[in-house]
Formats: structure tokens, sequence, C-alpha cells
């Protein structure tokens, strides 16, 4: 163990103790460790073999966080993936078989008080693994973990250990894909799931993100209930999770990879991306604010990610810089995986954004819904 001396602003000391005494963090220690992976995944310094300075000093450039380290290859001849992971895909029990919407059942949403504030936290960094695990709910587990119960709610463990492997199984998939079509960072179709070096920490961290939790408080954490797609409870002395509505509505539209196989060219179709930003426009109004007002700054030309920080930290003044920031992050990964937005880079390790044509036409509506309100 090394013992590094750090100055951490009051703001951040109080945010890493809400999270140790919400449980989403055994300790402060623990926290620490795995922020410090989570960049080192981003900036893939762990892979490059940095100095010690070469990668406190790539922590502060500017490109998108949270993204998988997917940069080298994942070892194995041709095909990238493992043995094992082969015998966990070949297990799956059809966990990601697109299913019957009638044979799918419910539970009603989450309460919101039970569920943060503002736009999704920076961390849910993108759509298709939430898609992936609402589609392993909907089929209720395997044989050997849960089976879909009459009235829809699962028992979350061991179904989200399950969901976790066979997530890095295809993920290694879909990341083999993305190194062999010379995909980038921030452009891989992998990002978000399970494929990091440190396996456990990996499915750890993509649990906690992308299939959640209900905390002993009750608070829900993770990507799915946020977005009101699942509900998670304590009952009998375990969680259970179960599809809402709308999860199941997401859960049974057709998936390119899902349904089409690891080499698929987008991550989501054009019905999953319209059905998406109909929810988020009915249903999780901070969320589409926030993705207004992104779209604004960069039609306005503020369009490097500093920019772009400075105008997202307008939606909440309380915010930090760091928390911004990641909140930033967050939103334009998931605005480029919907086709709202395009990455160019202006400079060795710098990117600018752009808006496509469903980008602008997002900004239309938006501002067409204004002008009504007004009237």
């Amino acid at each position: 163990m090394v013992k590094l001396e750090i100055d951490v602003p009051e703001d951040l000391v109080r945010e890493i103790r809400r999270a140790v005494d919400h449980g989403t963090y055994e300790s402060a220690q623990k926290f620490v460790e795995a922020a410090i992976q989570n960049e080192l995944d981003r900036t893939s310094v762990s892979r490059d073999l940095k100095t010690l300075e070469e990668a406190l000093a790539a922590v502060g450039d500017d490109t998108d966080n949270n993204e998988s380290s997917t940069d080298g290859s994942s070892g194995e001849a041709d095909s990238g993936v493992t043995t094992e992971q082969q015998t966990v895909l070949s297990k799956d029990d059809g966990l990601f078989t697109r299913p019957e919407a009638t044979k799918v059942p419910t539970v009603p949403r989450p309460d919101t008080v039970r569920l943060d504030d503002g736009p999704l936290w920076g961390q849910y960094n993108r759509i298709f693994p939430v898609k992936l695990v609402v589609r392993a709910i909907a089929n209720g587990g395997t044989t050997q973990t849960a089976l879909n119960s009459e009235d829809g709610w699962i028992q979350l463990h061991p179904l989200a250990d399950h969901i976790a492997d066979a997530a890095r199984a295809f993920g290694s998939e879909i990341e083999h894909y993305d190194d062999q079509r010379g995909r980038g960072r921030g452009e891989k179709l992998s990002t978000g799931l399970p494929v990091g070096d440190d396996e456990e920490r990996s499915k750890d961290r993509f649990q906690t993100h992308f299939v959640g939790r209900a905390e002993g408080t009750g608070d829900l954490t993770g990507a799915p209930p946020h977005l009101l797609f699942v509900d998670i409870r304590n009952a009998e002395g375990a969680q259970q999770i179960g599809l809402t509505e709308a999860g199941r509505e997401f859960a049974t539209l057709p998936s390119p990879l899902l349904d089409g196989g690891a080499n698929a060219d987008d991550a989501l179709s054009a019905t999953e991306r319209e059905f998406y930003l109909d929810h988020v426009d009915e249903d999780l109004p901070a969320e589409h604010q926030a993705m207004v007002t992104v779209a604004k700054a960069i039609r306005d030309g503020d369009d490097r990610p500093a920019e772009l920080t400075n105008r997202v930290a307008f939606l909440n003044t309380e915010w930090s810089e760091s928390q911004a920031k990641t909140i930033r992050s967050g939103l334009t990964s998931r605005m480029y995986e919907l086709g709202l937005v395009d990455r160019t880079r202006v400079s060795q390790r710098g990117i600018a954004y752009e808006l496509t044509d469903e980008g602008v036409r997002l900004l239309e509506a938006a501002t067409a819904d204004t002008a009504d309100d007004q009237h």
C-alpha cells in the first residue's frame, strides 16, 4: 500500500460522507479507491503503465469520463471471448431473448421521494446497459436464479450477479468489434458494460450503476429505477426487483445488439431511441431539460466539454464544479448514444460536439413547447 496525502474541498467531503452514510460505500477509503479506479478506467492509464506523474496529469484531461477501459485487446485469438465467457453466454438461458410483452408482469413505479432530484447521475453514462438489464428482468432470470412471479417481483440476488456475469461475457464480444472497427473512446458500444481488467470490481460497479438497489433508508440507486423502469423493495429480508410498465415496454422493443448480435453497428434502434426520448420528455422533466440545455449550448457555440460544464452548472447552483462536470459528461455520453450529438476531435486529446439532425429536432420541439406554454 502507498499512502498519498491530498487536499479535498469541503463540498466533496460532504458528498463522500453522504455516500458512505447511505450505504453506497462501506467506508471513505472504499469510495476513494472506487473513484481512482473509475478515473484510471476512463483514461486507460492502467493499461498504458504510465508513471504516477503521468497518471495524475491525465486525470485533468477533459475527455468523457466513466467509460470502461476498452482500448486494449482481450488477449484471445480472433474472437476476443475467453472460454469461460463463452460458457457463461451458452448458459444465459434466454436471459436476453426478446420476450412477449403480454407475458411480462409489472409493478408500480417507485415513489419519486426515493429518487434523487435533477437529471441522471453522470455515472449512468449509457442507455444500452439499462436495456440489457431490463431485458434480463423481463425474462425473469433463469431456473438457477429466480423465475418471474405472478405479481412481477423477482429476488434481486442472485439474479443481479447472473446478469453481471452475462453482461461481462456479452460485453467482451462487443468490445472485440469495437477494437476491430476502430471505435474511439466515447464511441465504443461496450461502454458501461463490465469489461474492465478487474472483473469483480467491474461487475460490482455495473450492478451499482445499471442494476440498482434499495438502500437502508429506502432510497434507490441505479439508472433503471431513476428512469422509472424498475422498482426495488425490501421484502421478507431480501431485496426484490420488478419492471414497471415503461420498463416492460422498453425491454420488449427490438434491440440491434441483443437481437442482432454483438457485431451490430448501433447500440440502440431508432424505435428504442424514440421511445426513450418520449419517455424522458413526458416523465423525467429534469433529464429532458438538461438535454435541451446541452443542445442549446452547442447551438450557441459552447461546444467544448469545459464550456458545456459551465452551462450545465446553471441547472443547479448548489452543484460543485466536479458535480457539474460529472453530470455533463453523462449527459453528452447518453446524447451521443441517442444520436443527438456527434463528437469531433479538435486536438490530440480534445473534443467538441455538434448537433445532429435529431438534436436539432429535439431543440426545435422544446422551443415550440415553450412557446405554447407562454400562450
